[in-house]
């Protein structure tokens, strides 16, 4: 069945009752839209109202990424020497957690070069690690008015409105950044995290397992989202197996006393359910 020209289908006459609805486009194959939970029974007068959006997937063909290769508005720079030196020295300062210096050092930096959106981006990166989300989300957008395919930006601001629950825009800046630098663990834990948020269990499963492929160590947290994936899917062993994964890889986490408990409910939980087959 197609829409009309506003993009509206209409069903007529249904029994009442709890759909799934799934839609495609003919035109475009590959786009995708995950099921729509539709009961009618909950439908005022009758008639109900179920958005559907069509979403590229995550992962395009190998062939088509362009690692290591220098964007346009990164070449045709013209970065002052002292803005330059300014922000390397702010760099180093960060790396030594002289954080105060460095953001000193940023400041002058995009002083002297206003467009230096890397600058922007670093800047934004220590803000947001000083728990200052408004500025740094400020700085990372400001950043993509210059340069809207920088990746760090990209997943910097996605960073962000996962931590102001804004999940859809996060979906939206972190697949982004996917796109443009698909080589880095953090991207696609923060996209597994927003999916999962938005309760979107297999592109959230799908992004968290990619992201331990590149980087188990990094990416390791990924293992107690893909618990509550599991836990989901009332695969309570597994939910289980992946706590005590992370627990292997990081054992003196914050957290940890409370996974160890969440670990051994869910063991719980997996026995109950074999004794009652």
């Amino acid at each position: 069945m197609l829409s009309d020209d506003q993009g509206k289908y209409e069903f007529r006459g249904m029994s009442g009752g709890r759909y799934r609805v799934y839609a495609t486009n003919p035109a475009a194959p590959e786009q995708y839209c995950d099921p729509i939970e539709a009961d009618t029974t909950r439908a005022f007068s009758g008639r109900l109202q179920v958005d559907i959006n069509l979403k590229l997937p995550l992962h395009k063909e190998k062939n088509s990424a362009n690692p290591g290769i220098v964007s346009v508005s990164e070449a045709t720079q013209n970065i002052p020497k002292s803005a330059r030196k300014a922000y390397e020295e702010a760099l180093k300062l960060q790396k030594e957690n002289q954080a105060e210096q460095a953001l000193a050092r940023f400041n002058q930096a995009i002083e002297l070069y206003p467009e230096y959106f890397q600058a922007l981006t670093e800047r934004a990166n220590l803000l947001m690690g000083r728990g200052q989300l408004t500025e740094a989300a400020a700085d990372f957008e400001r950043a993509l008015r210059l340069n809207d395919k920088y990746a760090p930006a990209l997943r910097g601001l996605g960073y962000c409105q996962i931590q102001q629950k804004q999940f859809e825009a996060a979906v939206s800046n972190l697949e982004r950044a996917y796109v443009m630098d698909q080589k880095v663990p953090l991207t696609l834990l923060l996209l597994g995290y927003a999916n999962l948020s938005l309760s979107r269990y297999e592109p959230a499963k799908q992004c968290l397992e990619e992201a331990l492929k590149l980087g188990q160590e990094s990416a390791a947290r990924a293992h107690v989202y893909l618990a509550e994936v599991f836990a989901h899917e009332q695969k309570f062993k597994e939910a289980a197996d992946s706590i005590r994964r992370y627990l292997t890889l990081k054992p003196d986490a914050a957290d940890a006393a409370s996974l160890r408990k969440m670990e051994s409910d869910w063991r719980e939980r997996a026995k109950t359910a074999r004794d009652q087959q």
